[in-house]
């Protein structure tokens, strides 16, 4: 298989290990929770569809704050195949450099992993006129 954009690597999962039952897994309340290449697939295409019907376009930018999680990954699938631009930011850096990235990339959307970054993020994307949700 030929690799001419980010997500061919889901069309080329299906191909190389369609049955695999855990290929991402995160721990949630001390138990391991595992995706499929079919979840995996599946969640990427739902927040395709999701950024999409929201009236995002092609080369869009969305922020994602957030640890590593399998989320992120279904996100950042999800942005690639809609033609969005993904824009990871470290969750643990500062107010300032928080409010730096933000004015220069100028997001549709901010993702962040928990209430924490969201309280943290909001006074910032609240000034941002491009920021449509957080």
């Amino acid at each position: 298989m030929e690799f001419t954009r980010t997500f061919d690597f889901l069309d080329n999962l299906t191909l190389i290990c369609p049955d695999k039952t855990d290929i991402l897994a995160a721990r949630e309340n001390k138990t391991w929770i595992c995706y499929s290449v079919k979840d995996y697939i599946k969640n990427a295409c739902s927040l395709s569809y999701g950024l999409m019907a929201l009236g995002l376009k092609k080369g869009d930018r969305i922020v994602s704050i957030s640890n590593n999680r399998p989320e992120w990954n279904f996100l950042d699938m999800g942005m690639a195949q809609a033609g969005m631009v993904h824009v990871p930011i470290y969750p643990t850096i500062s107010f300032e450099d928080y409010e730096y990235i933000l004015n220069h990339v100028e997001p549709s959307l901010v993702f962040v992993s928990d209430k924490q970054l969201y309280d943290k993020i909001s006074p910032i994307a609240g000034k941002i006129a491009s920021v449509k949700e957080i």
